[in-house]
């Protein structure tokens, strides 16, 4: 076996590096400015971070492989990701935390609205667009462990007697983007609002498909 010379002295490194194209395409759509133009959720003067940044660091977050507002730190502790997005100072989870509980249904809406916006924004980029698109719908069972707000007791084929959430969601098969969702409690059954649902998601659809 060949001796190999290690070393741990190596500076500006990043497992994370290709969170930066994530980084330059939400710039180039102009997401900051859309969430701070859509969102109207205050802080106070003196706070440290923006609505609009915390709504970032939370998504580039989960694209790393968060799961949970703890592991935020994994972009947080990242010296070279902090530099390059121009974070001087990164949340701790408690502060995450207390942000999101401020957000009430209206606030929900229009972090949708922002999101339509950006999604017509990448559409209008693309010189050709599907005349006609398949619409996926289904629930799906998501499964908590406290007694977290709107968690309840119901349909859990993984875990009998868990509290969970059950959702709605849209998917385009073509773009393979979800569309829409709506969130529902855990006793909700599968098919509650879906009429509702399916005729906003319609609403949503470009002129363009017919």
């Amino acid at each position: 076996m060949q001796n190999v010379q290690v070393k741990f002295t190596g500076k500006n490194l990043t497992g994370n590096a290709g969170l930066t194209h994530l980084g330059r395409f939400t710039q180039k759509l102009g997401l900051k400015s859309i969430l701070e133009e859509t969102l109207t959720l205050q802080r106070a003067a003196n706070a440290r971070y923006h609505v609009a940044d915390v709504i970032i660091m939370v998504m580039l977050g989960v694209l790393a492989g968060a799961k949970h507002m703890s592991h935020l730190a994994i972009v947080g502790s990242d010296s070279v990701l902090c530099r390059i997005f121009q974070w001087k100072y990164f949340p701790v989870a408690s502060t995450f935390s207390r942000i999101f509980k401020r957000f009430t249904h209206k606030h929900c809406a229009e972090l949708s609205e922002a999101e339509s916006t950006i999604r017509k924004k990448v559409w209008g980029k693309s010189k050709k667009w599907l005349g006609r698109v398949t619409l996926d719908f289904d629930s799906t069972v998501r499964g908590v462990f406290g007694s977290q707000e709107g968690a309840r007791k119901g349909y859990n084929p993984k875990k009998y007697g868990q509290k969970s959430y059950h959702p709605l969601m849209c998917f385009i098969a073509e773009t393979r983007e979800c569309f829409n969702n709506w969130f529902r409690c855990g006793n909700a059954y599968s098919a509650n609002g879906c009429v509702e649902f399916m005729q906003e998601c319609f609403a949503r659809l470009p002129k363009r498909v017919w």
